[in-house]
């Protein structure tokens, strides 16, 4: 499981590097809340691992994370 590697403060370390970075990130049209807008990250972070997927949400100043785990099919870019 990704919390045995990654504590809050390190998930957060890598979104903010990867966001300095450039790294894509799609914007996506969340269920919940319905219509507010989400950002997607995918990140490989071994090539034995499915991928990384990060879902984030902006909001009051704040930024929220919604999502924190390997990505399954069903979930990667096209997911809302």
């Amino acid at each position: 499981m990704l919390d045995e590697y990654f504590t809050n403060e390190a998930a957060w370390e890598l979104i903010a590097s990867k966001l300095e970075a450039n790294h894509p990130v799609e914007i996506i049209e969340l269920q919940k809340p319905m219509g507010k807008k989400g950002y997607v990250m995918i990140i490989s972070l071994e090539p034995d691992k499915p991928p990384l997927y990060i879902k984030l949400q902006l909001g009051s100043g704040v930024i929220y994370g919604r999502s924190f785990h390997y990505s399954k099919e069903g979930n990667r870019k096209s997911k809302k």
